[in-house]
């Protein structure tokens, strides 16, 4: 059995996610999906997996009451199953996620299901509505 290249992954994960119902579209080695109903992502593609992001902005609560803003992200970190939440220095809100391993489409659909669950999750937590766009 041959291991794909790193082309055939990126091509292989942007299918699956067109199937799902994702506008793709590559830039460098980058895939960026949109979704009527779904989060937005980016993908970058390695040898080793893939890098999944979702970037949001901020309300102005977020930066004036920095201890809140954090005290939510750690909220959900504790309740999050493959994504992880951080905020940068201007406060904007990051998700990501790592895919290991070469596209395969049984453990490919198991990680977006969990990462859409981390969403579902993710928009119960209190705070939400208070930090977030």
């Amino acid at each position: 059995m041959t291991t794909p290249t790193l082309d055939q992954n990126r091509e292989q994960m942007s299918n699956h996610l067109r199937f799902l119902g994702y506008d793709v579209n590559l830039q460098d080695k980058t895939i960026f999906a949109r979704h009527p109903n779904k989060p937005n992502m980016m993908l970058k593609v390695f040898t080793e997996g893939a890098l999944v992001t979702a970037i949001y902005g901020c309300n102005d609560a977020a930066k004036r009451d920095r201890a809140g803003y954090l005290e939510f992200i750690n909220t959900a970190n504790a309740n999050a199953g493959v994504s992880r939440y951080y905020c940068d220095k201007d406060a904007d809100f990051f998700v990501e996620a790592w895919y290991s391993g070469d596209y395969d489409k049984t453990n490919f659909s198991r990680f977006l299901e969990l990462w859409d669950s981390d969403f579902g999750k993710l928009v119960k937590i209190p705070g939400i509505e208070k930090y977030l766009k």
